[in-house]
């Protein structure tokens, strides 16, 4: 018999298809389960949340989605949330960067203010790290209670909670795998047999998926498939999660050399691809049976890559060689850089989109008119196509040869550098025969590679016809490229102008591929009427990686002066009679800048006082203006992150942000024709409705808690719950929308709150390791209680009222206290009576 008061609270995940998010009440203490976020959660359930986040004493962790832990930077930024966050040490680590590359993601392409990078640090350092099957003795209101996190076999370090206090347990099980993987083990339900109260997610009832070894075989297939015919790969994966099992499976694949997968590319595209692996090769020993094997014995890392290419850009994903497999975030192709590859390869019959995750949508064909208010993805929709459900096919046009018509939102964050004096920048940068309409350029090698071009505007290379050595070798550092378009013609003149201050050499590299605005045609650069575009489905055939990347394809042609057929520099080395000269500059701490004019040039000896003199003057100019990571603030970051995704600059030393960089985003609406090959591999790692059965009747829960995206999975459990486990109505709880079940079954047992005047005024007795008094009081209402408190509101905040602020109050008996009898606690024992007397 229970002897403590349980309630749960569900804020969302029970019967609506949002994220896991309950609040569980043992007694006085208040523990979140889970916290998670998702696009289509209303405001109104987060609101509702909000109200108890003063009450909150701890924070239960299972997995390091977003669908698991993404709401607490919002609640520890915007609402204060602060307490104890418990997780395992990969969920700590890998959900910080999932937290990371979704708010990236977002922020280049929308005006993202569910939280911020801040938020995320401080609500991190909240969490504890514990290990598997460690058990947690909770201190406080929660004394008495424990806590221990099992393997869910789901993510790596994912959780299924055990809760303890006195005789009863608690189970908390959301998105689990019994089965095996090729990195993690199955859940372990061995310390969960016969709990007081099961909580589990029954999503999947409904759902089968296919075995281990035909879901790789199926994904290799088609990845050789592909290829062959020339095509690339898209696989959208999540950032942290079973993308792990994608990547150990591919990085097996490359590496056997009779797959014939090795004389193709592959790489993972993510803002965080680097830091995953990094720290996911610090995490074998949560790892399964068989790679900690191999590791104590052949010391060798799963995760120390070896064919998988990690890129953080678009430009340098265009440096892995075609054909190639790509593995991009996120998974439902809702942001990142899975969209806009998406928006590139669909419209090619080579390549191939494989969607590898429901993203959270578990909905089947007939749920999908319960949720009018949740849009389904753009992933889940290509995966109803797939399946050839109806529902995915509305509203979609077609084209000639009966090819779908993707409704697709191009949206992209990109740079703007608003001109300080636009009247005198406009007359340094114009030449004297330059028509009022004309557009110049200027490459600047210090950041500003912010460009501009009309959609009638070309360039054409003018050979020097100067022909000594000395001055072309002055000229070069000197050398400026300007664009003067008029009238439709352009050509590209060298101007010796060393106060310029945009002044380039002309055998600098071509700066990389960027996106820009081109305005539309008939127009000048200011135009309206501008669209995004990126150049990226142009063909190129240089032998320089990336230097067909720029905007409008081959629309731009380069220079045949600065693109020799085979660049090599030989350098000459100087010998005496210790050996090779050392250039000490290559040793140097700082990254200063050294002036071209106090170089030596032909042997030409400078006065090296008086320049080091001068690079000091000028290293404590530039010192101001000159960008430093590590004392950079967050807009900067920011600022930084954008035009590294848009422009490609690469950050070297002396990179210099411009003061007056603002950033928009820009929405264009568009139909991609869908050409491409679509296929759906489940890779979730989540137990489907067979083996949910299984487990359940295994389980033999006393009471049960169904939790799930729809409803018809939770009525399909139920019937089995009352077929197989035989348990009755009273037993089987199916909460929706924000209910509260109470699962306290004693009936001697209630709830009410009691002033500081009458507990002042009680007289304890101490029996073993309690304290009991009687209690004579008067019964009020919670709101005449509130009127009459004289402390209420004295710290000027308004705290919003939840259940628990509506129990019954106990005040100071009004009336005569009368004696009562002697009451005996438990049954008397001689030994205890004896040590009276």
């Amino acid at each position: 018999m229970a002897t403590s008061i349980i309630k749960l609270h569900t804020f969302s995940g029970a019967g609506d298809g949002g994220p896991p998010c309950f609040l569980l009440q043992v007694d006085d203490f208040y523990c979140l389960l889970d916290c998670g976020w998702s696009e289509d959660l209303p405001s109104s359930r987060i609101a509702e949340l909000a109200k108890w986040v003063k009450k909150i004493d701890a924070v239960l962790i299972s997995h390091q989605s977003l669908r698991h832990l993404g709401l607490l930077p919002h609640l520890v930024g915007k609402y204060g949330l602060k307490c104890p966050i418990y997780s395992t040490t990969p969920v700590y680590k890998l959900g910080q960067l999932f937290c990371y590359d979704a708010y990236q993601s977002r922020f280049l392409c929308e005006d993202f203010s569910a939280f911020t990078l801040d938020d995320v640090d401080d609500a991190f350092q909240l969490f504890v790290q514990v290990k598997y099957h460690q058990t947690i003795n909770l201190q406080g209101k929660g004394r008495g209670l424990s806590v221990t996190p099992l393997p869910s076999g789901h993510m790596l370090g994912g959780t299924i909670w055990k809760l303890v206090k006195d005789e009863t347990d608690i189970i908390y099980a959301i998105d689990f795998n019994n089965e095996k993987s090729r990195h993690l083990n199955g859940a372990a339900f061995d310390a969960c047999i016969r709990p007081k109260l099961l909580l589990i997610d029954v999503s999947n009832a409904l759902y089968t998926h296919v075995g281990r070894k035909d879901r790789n075989e199926a994904l290799r297939q088609l990845l050789l498939r592909t290829l062959r015919r020339g095509g690339n790969v898209l696989i959208s994966v999540d950032t942290a999660g079973y993308c792990l099992e994608i990547a150990n499976l591919l990085e097996s694949l490359w590496h056997s050399p009779d797959s014939g997968f090795m004389a193709y590319g592959l790489a993972m595209l993510s803002h965080v691809a680097f830091n995953v692996f990094d720290f996911t090769k610090s995490l074998v020993e949560w790892m399964s049976e068989k790679i900690l094997r191999t590791f104590e014995d052949q010391r060798c890392n799963p995760f120390h890559l070896r064919h998988l290419q990690l890129c953080h850009t678009l430009d340098q994903l265009d440096c892995v060689s075609n054909p190639k497999v790509i593995l991009s975030t996120d998974a439902g192709l809702r942001t990142g850089f899975a969209r806009l590859l998406f928006a590139d390869w669909a419209d090619s019959e080579l390549n191939t989109v494989v969607i590898t995750s429901r993203d959270g949508d578990f909905r089947e064909v007939r749920d999908f008119s319960e949720f009018t208010r949740q849009q389904p993805s753009l992933g889940r929709r290509l995966i109803g196509l797939t399946s050839g459900e109806e529902w995915a096919r509305q509203g979609l046009a077609t084209a000639p040869g009966n090819t779908l018509l993707i409704p697709f939102t191009l949206s992209q964050r990109v740079p703007i550098v608003e001109d300080v004096a636009p009247s005198k920048l406009e007359t340094s940068r114009r030449p004297s025969n330059a028509e009022p309409d004309s557009v110049q350029l200027e490459i600047n090698p210090k950041g500003d590679r912010f460009r501009q071009f009309t959609k009638d505007q070309d360039y054409h290379d003018v050979e020097d016809d100067d022909d000594d050595d000395d001055e072309e070798e002055d000229d070069a550092d000197e050398r400026r490229i300007s664009i003067e378009a008029s009238n439709g013609d352009a050509v590209m003149t060298p101007a010796a102008s060393a106060a310029t201050p945009g002044a380039v050499s002309a055998k600098a590299p071509y700066v990389p591929y960027e996106f820009v605005m081109m305005s539309g045609s008939g127009g000048g650069a200011g135009t309206a009427g501008t669209t995004l575009t990126h150049g990226r489905h142009m063909a190129g055939y240089d032998i320089f990686p990336g230097l067909h990347n720029h905007s409008g394809g081959h629309f731009f042609r380069t220079a045949k002066r600065t693109q020799l057929v085979f660049p090599t520099t030989e350098k000459s080395l100087q010998w005496d009679e210790y050996g090779e000269k050392i250039d000490t500059s290559i040793y140097r701490m700082s990254a200063e800048i050294i002036d071209p004019e106090y170089i030596k040039k032909r042997g030409r000896s400078v006065n090296r006082s008086a320049s080091r003199a001068a690079i000091q003057d000028q290293t404590k100019v530039e010192n101001k203006s000159r960008f430093d990571l590590f004392s950079a603030s967050s807009e900067q970051l920011l600022n930084l992150l954008v035009m590294q995704n848009s422009s490609g600059a690469p950050i070297t030393p002396g990179f210099q942000m411009p003061q007056n960089v603002t950033t928009k985003c820009v929405v264009e609406k568009l139909e991609i024709p869908l050409r491409c090959e679509i296929s759906f591999i489940d890779y979730e790692s989540r137990s489907d409705g067979r083996a949910l059965k299984k487990i359940i009747t295994g389980l033999r829960p006393q009471e049960v808690i169904l939790l799930g995206s729809t409803r018809s999975a939770i009525d399909a459990m139920v019937e089995h719950c009352r077929s197989d486990l035989q348990l009755k109505d009273e037993a089987i709880h199916t909460p929706s929308g924000l209910d509260v079940v109470n699962c306290t079954k004693e009936g001697d047992i209630y709830q009410a709150r009691m002033k500081d005047s009458l507990v002042t005024g009680l007289k304890f007795t101490k029996i073993r390791e309690y304290e009991l008094a009687w209690v004579e009081a008067d019964i009020v209402d919670a709101d005449e209680s509130s009127t009459d408190d004289p402390m209420e509101g004295v710290d000027g905040e308004s705290h919003a009222k939840v259940a628990s602020d509506a129990l019954p109050v106990l005040v100071p008996a009004s009336g005569p206290v009368a004696d009562h009898a002697t009451v005996f606690v438990n049954e008397p024992k001689l030994s205890d009576v004896g040590g009276l007397c």
